[in-house]
């Protein structure tokens, strides 16, 4: 709690850069007012050193380019029984998202029957997906739509930059997908990550009524302005630490906005408990 307002992270990694190793998940939320956060495994292959490897791809986009890239991709689905095991000490804090690639999964095999688990044994809350490191196009998603709108369960949908060989997935991309699947609650990470894809957020998903916008690593202008275009009930606050960054940088982004006492409660933790059903 800070200043009087509980804060709720929608988007946090259970490991990290910037939280020292022996520091406990608990007591890193603690450091930095945190009530509750939702928690997800994390890519560990796209570390610091690999990413730095690539400094020596020479600018020409061949095969062995996308082989560097590929060093990134999981072939089996992430572990999170990590994730399970600091909710299991933190039941009130901790929240689960399980982190799934569905390009390498099909309906009914043992990468949904080992989602399933997680959302139904586990009470998982909800389905994190990274199409850019995971290297998904939008089609990749309808399977997993179907499977979400049958376990009531919310998509959260990493966007960002494309790596070079990669068609990018734009917010016109994901306008399509929603309207197709109308019943699917779609949280988009990253929403204001820049000015001009917050711009094509703002035209291409303000009538999307069943998506909501996640606030992490975003231009603080960008935050403002989804806050006041698509109402303060669809802004969800997240930190993406601490894989990403710090939650008193994310945190201060909203605050400095001068809003409201009734919008803040919104952003930092009524929004994404309304989502996930969890108070």
């Amino acid at each position: 709690m800070i200043d009087g307002i509980k804060i709720f992270d929608a988007h946090m990694h259970i490991i990290g850069r910037f939280k020292k190793r022996e520091q406990s998940l608990a007591d890193y939320l603690d450091q930095y007012g945190i009530d509750k956060a939702v928690i997800t495994s994390l890519n560990t292959k796209a570390s610091l050193n690999s990413i730095a490897a690539l400094s020596n791809f020479n600018g020409e986009l061949n095969s062995s380019a996308k082989e560097q890239f590929d060093k990134f991709r999981m072939k089996e689905q992430y572990e999170h029984k990590e994730v399970l095991n600091i909710i299991r000490e933190n039941p009130d804090r901790f929240v689960g998202f399980f982190w799934f690639n569905p390009k390498i999964a099909k309906r009914n095999d043992e990468h949904y029957t080992l989602l399933e688990k997680y959302l139904k044994e586990y009470d998982f809350k909800g389905v994190k997906t990274q199409w850019n490191v995971d290297n998904l196009t939008i089609k990749d998603f309808e399977e997993l739509a179907e499977f979400l709108i049958e376990k009531d369960v919310p998509l959260f949908f990493h966007t960002g930059y494309p790596f070079a060989f990669q068609r990018p997935i734009r917010a016109k991309d994901i306008r399509k997908f929603v309207k197709k699947y109308p019943a699917l609650k779609v949280i988009v990470g990253h929403a204001a990550f820049t000015m001009e894809h917050c711009i094509d957020v703002l035209m291409f998903l303000k009538d999307c009524s069943n998506v909501y916008f996640e606030t992490s690593i975003s231009v603080p202008y960008g935050i403002g302005t989804l806050i006041k275009a698509m109402g303060n009930h669809r802004v969800i606050f997240g930190s993406d630490s601490p894989s990403a960054t710090t939650p008193d940088i994310e945190i201060n982004k909203i605050r400095i906005l001068n809003l409201d006492k009734e919008t803040l409660e919104k952003v930092f933790y009524n929004n994404i408990s309304e989502v996930i059903g969890v108070e």
